[in-house]
């Protein structure tokens, strides 16, 4: 129990750090993608296994497009970096025992991933603002939850620099659902 908390915590500094790293980087010019074809499905669910075993103190629920493989040609790093970004995020701004749904589909040659928390939900006004440089809400609840204001930003970044888009919606004491989608071939 022991060793697999400090795990957890090994694993956020080294977030915390290659989140630095990477922020620099973009600033430079100097970020890179290693595009190549992987399946989608399987790193999702990979991140998913991952996710249950190291956090107890929320449910996810995968509810998958189509349970054959789903290949695309980005980052699979950056894209799986995305990925646990925003189920860390629903799990890091909704209460202990809350629902976190991970919904894929496909539309318009897209492929689109929605992450779902029962979370305190962020007001309008800062929607707009979310996925800026340093940019953190605040609010008296999120004075006690650690953050940077980079993990959204290099969120973006690197899904727009897959021709993708990424998009909050939220209602305040309901929760938030975080989208991104990344093209398809075609």
């Amino acid at each position: 129990d022991v060793l697999s908390k400090m795990v957890v915590q090994v694993k956020k500094m080294s977030t915390m750090i290659n989140g630095f790293l990477n922020v620099s980087r973009l600033e430079s010019g100097k970020i890179y993608l290693d595009k190549q074809q992987f399946d989608f499905n399987k790193l999702l669910n990979e991140i998913i296994e991952e996710t249950r075993f190291t956090i107890k103190s929320h449910a996810l629920q995968f509810e998958q497009w189509q349970n054959d493989t789903l290949i695309i040609n980005a980052d699979k790093d950056k894209i799986g970096s995305v990925i646990s970004n925003l189920i860390s995020n629903a799990i890091k701004y909704s209460p202990k025992g809350n629902l976190i749904t991970i919904e894929t589909n496909i539309h318009d040659h897209s492929l689109k991933l929605s992450v779902k928390d029962e979370g305190m939900g962020i007001d309008k006004h800062d929607l707009k603002r979310l996925f800026d440089r340093y940019y953190r809400v605040q609010t008296s609840e999120m004075q006690h939850i650690s953050g940077f204001g980079i993990g959204l930003y290099l969120s973006a970044e690197i899904i727009e620099r897959h021709q993708g888009k990424i998009w909050a919606d939220s209602e305040i004491g309901k929760g938030s659902t975080f989208y991104f989608t990344l093209p398809l071939e075609a």
